[in-house]
């Protein structure tokens, strides 16, 4: 989360933006509150989250005098006005920014932002802009264990990073420890299975967790995944491009941990998440290079066959997990 030191000085202008849609709307939060008393809400603050929105709209709005507060609090959330389809208006509320009333607080909130366009440069010079990038899993996790010791559970950083691997982000994730939290129900200590229980999986995970249960011998588990994706509504097609990239992924991973590198290292030479890097370091371990590169092909030729109709989708991916790929 940027950092917005609101104690030495509130700004007269902020635009707020970025992916992580989360800790932006958190963001607007603190600095409503910096500015305006929650009594004096009703009477001093304007939001406006409408594309129709105009810059005649929020000037009107920050020349208006405060009713008992010594500011009013504007907020301008997903109205377009940093995108080039906006230019007109966009332009005209640049050239108010500097002449913004000390009794007027105005933020910007959206996911993306044109650098180019001159409210952009505007604010950048008169007020100040802070950039919401969509979170990485060790500060997710980071999150996540605040979150669930603050609420009296007892959980390792490991079992965070395994919670976090399939929240796209910090909104998603709060959504997913309260559902644990309400899960313990009294009890303090949480386990993987707890977590399985629970929390979400997106089909990246399940196929992952579909070929773990392949490399440890686990035919049926591997089968039931497979056709729990398939009940999901997900595509066959999508499921061999899934387990043909964990086979490539474990295939990287056994050669450069046999090269000397770490988890983390392997994560950011392969450009995947560490959790994934890690699982893949782990599962190469039951494999020769060999028989990596034979459960590779088998995965192609699969592809090839269903493709070229010689096989069904549905009962040739089944096959090619029964017999283990390898």
């Amino acid at each position: 989360m940027a950092k917005l030191d609101l104690k030495k000085e509130i700004k007269k202008c902020y635009f707020l933006w970025g992916e992580d849609s989360f800790t932006r709307r958190a963001a607007e939060e603190k600095i409503k509150k910096a500015v305006i008393d929650e009594a004096a809400e009703m009477m001093n603050m304007s939001v406006f989250n409408d594309m129709k929105t105009t810059a005649g709209q929020i000037i009107e709005a920050a020349e208006t005098t405060p009713f008992l507060s010594e500011k009013r609090f504007i907020l301008v959330k997903d109205c377009g006005f940093f995108s080039e389809g906006k230019k007109a208006e966009s332009d005209l509320m640049a050239e108010y920014i500097q002449n913004i009333p000390d009794t007027a607080c105005v933020v910007f909130s959206e996911e993306k932002a044109d650098k180019r366009l001159k409210l952009y440069k505007a604010i950048e010079k008169n007020g100040m802009t802070a950039e919401f990038s969509k979170l990485k899993d060790n500060d997710l996790a980071s999150l996540a264990e605040k979150k669930l010791t603050k609420s009296g559970l007892k959980i390792p950083k490991n079992l965070c990073v395994y919670m976090v691997r399939n929240c796209v982000d910090a909104e998603m994730l709060r959504g997913e420890c309260e559902k644990l939290i309400a899960y313990m129900d009294g009890r303090s200590e949480v386990t993987s299975e707890d977590i399985d229980a629970v929390c979400v999986k997106n089909s990246e995970t399940r196929v992952f967790d579909l070929v773990d249960a392949m490399v440890a011998g686990k035919t049926e588990k591997a089968l039931e995944i497979y056709r729990n994706l398939l009940a999901l509504n997900e595509s066959p097609f999508m499921v061999l491009s899934l387990i043909t990239r964990q086979f490539r992924i474990i295939l990287k991973c056994k050669s450069l941990s046999e090269n000397g590198y770490s988890g983390n290292d392997i994560a950011k030479k392969i450009g995947t998440a560490p959790f994934v890097a890690n699982a893949g370091v782990r599962q190469s371990r039951s494999f020769t290079y060999d028989t990596l590169k034979k459960a590779l092909n088998k995965c192609i030729d699969t592809d090839y066959n269903i493709k070229s109709g010689a096989l069904d989708a549905v009962s040739g991916i089944e096959v090619l997990i029964a017999e283990g790929a390898y």
